[in-house]
């Protein structure tokens, strides 16, 4: 688990390269060998510029908000955490310009879960979900060094689909279809970065959801739930991951992978995605 703490600090290096991902296209990607290179790990605080937005009014936040903060956390939060979160928080406000401040913090819950609280302006990831990832990865892999890499690459996905839900709450974003669908979809497209380790974190944010499923029984879903199925949402990333680059991606379809059927589609469905959230958040990104 202290690997995995660690490894956060290099979540902020993917958040600030959102900004040029979107510009170079995830069509650039290489695909085939999709071992990853080690993590870079940085305790050097990101640099805070001025901000040049006329609609950035507030801050993404480490800690509990003015709302909850007199709570004392179950758990106090390891100090290298709260630097990989104060790094993750600057890089996003050199990205997104936002109303107000919204306040992300580690907590125990009770339970494996994340949750973006729009009464609290808030971003909750509980211990527990780590907990659950590492168990879940440990299923299918013996190496810890890529265990601890699979969880870290789900709690990316994670934290960029309460990111969504977040914008859309305080940008009042437009979501015409369920919003866990839309934001797994913003989710996946901005760990699509063009490169070999954003396709294979990806590909590993996914493989959670294919696990998730495997002890699903008939009895135990929950028909009338505001998420997709854990089956559903794992062909959904994998249909974006192969759509962002069909040519390169043709490894991705057979029997263990993308069924043919549905990665015909997958192509514009990725280009379809993208060019909605771009529309959306355009407005907000900070130049």
């Amino acid at each position: 688990m202290k690997t995995i703490l660690t490894g956060l600090c290099s979540l902020a290096l993917l958040a600030m390269i959102l900004g040029t991902a979107w510009i170079i296209g995830p069509a650039n990607a290489q695909t085939g060998n999709m071992n990853r290179p080690s993590n870079v790990v940085s305790t050097t605080p990101v640099p805070v510029k001025p901000k040049k937005h006329p609609l950035d009014k507030g801050d993404f936040k480490v800690g509990f908000s003015p709302k909850t903060k007199a709570k004392d956390p179950k758990k106090v939060m390891p100090k290298e955490l709260i630097g990989a979160f104060q790094e993750i928080t600057n890089a996003l406000n050199q990205l997104i310009a936002m109303p107000k401040d919204v306040y992300i913090n580690m907590d125990a819950c009770g339970e494996p879960n994340a949750y973006y609280n729009p009464n609290a302006s808030e971003i909750t990831f509980c211990y527990e979900l780590l907990e659950q990832y590492e168990a879940e990865f440990k299923t299918i892999e013996k190496d810890q060094a890529k265990v601890d890499e699979m969880v870290e690459d789900t709690l990316i996905q994670t934290l960029f689909h309460e990111l969504g839900h977040c914008l859309i709450d305080v940008w009042e974003l437009p979501a015409t279809g369920r919003e866990e669908d839309a934001v797994d979809q913003l989710a996946t497209i901005l760990m699509l970065d063009g490169s070999d380790e954003g396709q294979a974190s990806t590909i590993n944010a996914a493989l959670e959801f294919e696990i998730a499923s495997r002890d699903q029984e008939p009895g135990d879903m929950l028909f009338w739930d505001e998420h997709s199925f854990s089956k559903t949402r794992f062909y959904d990333m994998l249909c974006l991951v192969y759509g962002s680059n069909p040519d390169k991606n043709e490894f991705m379809i057979g029997d263990d992978g993308l069924p043919e059927k549905r990665a015909v589609r997958c192509e514009e469905e990725f280009k379809r995605a993208e060019r909605s959230w771009m529309k959306l958040l355009a407005p907000y990104l900070i130049q």
